[in-house]
């Protein structure tokens, strides 16, 4: 299928000129305003909640586009996940006199395992961290993103090498 929207040129970098409609500038324009989760993300009223919380963390990065709010909505849904499994676990921790029935399961056999509420939690931070990792929004992240800046009086490793050289 061709696009007749769009003009390639096999020029240098910078003379390439492409048109694109106002649906496709408006996926990649830097959102200014947080939108309200659309309808067929299904998120619940605590979902919105945080919704609402995370979008305005993401703003702040001056990164967030149209096209980002599927990663809002994925932060939206696993926070709550995890508040929802670390209430579980805090509660049946509460009954257990040795407060591990919310995160051990014991079998009839004996054996005993990680419960479901903790392998839920765990997949909640590793999503949770993509997206953190997505908006550069910890430290790590932040630093990993970062530009190094060269200090203009270091000298050039094999400046003196290559003086020695030409001699």
């Amino acid at each position: 299928m061709k696009n007749d929207n769009l003009k390639v040129v096999h020029n240098t970098i910078s003379d390439v000129k492409t048109e694109t409609s106002a649906e496709e500038k408006q996926l990649y324009d830097v959102l200014e305003k947080l939108p309200q989760p659309r309808k067929h993300f299904n998120l619940s009223d605590d979902q919105k909640k945080l919704w609402y919380w995370f979008g305005a963390q993401f703003l702040k990065t001056k990164q967030l586009t149209e096209l980002d709010l599927i990663h809002l909505q994925k932060a939206a849904f696993w926070l709550n996940q995890r508040n929802n499994n670390i209430r579980q676990i805090n509660r049946l921790n509460g009954k257990d006199p040795f407060g591990v029935a919310g995160t051990v399961q014991t079998f009839v056999n004996g054996a005993n395992n990680v419960t479901g509420y903790i392998s839920i939690v765990e997949k909640a931070d590793k999503h949770l961290d993509e997206v953190s990792s997505h908006f550069g929004l910890s430290f790590k992240d932040r630093k990993r993103l970062a530009i190094e800046s060269v200090e203009t009086g270091q000298l050039d490793l094999f400046e003196t090498f290559l003086k020695k050289q030409s001699l």
